[in-house]
């Protein structure tokens, strides 16, 4: 039977189904966008990291401040100019630290809200210890990245309760 010559039930039926669809789309774009972030963060952080590593002056504020705290400590502490062991101890911690937060998108991206909440949290301490520090932009930018989490936390958890539960 064509589309043409569906009754009105049929027709109403076929309406709901592709609005229903065009809502799932757009639960699932937003809680992948909003778990697309944790890669960003973590990505933006060791481009910090690599450009402290090699001697570079400055750097991102939308990356973690726990990783520049750790590259500070270092630059602190190292008088040689250049790659030093040192420094690269310091990358491997950065890399560590930024290897959470793409842990934490790969987990979202499977719509887990435990990894949209813990990434979460993480991000949200790391915007304390930023906004202790009086780095103001930044703090403000772990504000803008937490809401646009949040979103996908929230679509995330809709998606979560709208699926069937597979059989047993």
């Amino acid at each position: 039977m064509s589309e043409l010559n569906l009754s009105s039930e049929e027709n109403e039926q076929k309406s709901n189904e592709y609005r229903q669809a065009a809502i799932d789309y757009e639960l699932v774009a937003q809680a992948k966008g909003g778990a697309n972030w944790f890669y960003w963060i973590a990505g933006l952080s060791l481009v910090n990291s690599l450009i402290f590593l090699f001697g570079g002056n400055w750097s991102f504020f939308a990356g973690l401040g726990i990783t520049q705290i750790v590259d500070a400590v270092v630059a602190q502490g190292s008088e040689i100019g250049g790659v030093s062991l040192i420094k690269i101890i310091a990358f491997i911690i950065d890399v560590i630290i930024a290897g959470i937060f793409v842990l934490c998108g790969l987990w979202a991206n499977k719509f887990k809200t435990w990894a949209f909440v813990a990434g979460m949290i993480f991000y949200l301490l790391d915007g304390i210890l930023v906004l202790i520090l009086g780095a103001y932009l930044p703090a403000a930018f772990h504000a803008f990245a937490l809401f646009m989490i949040f979103r996908g936390l929230s679509a995330a958890r809709q998606i979560n309760a709208t699926q069937i539960p597979a059989a047993q």
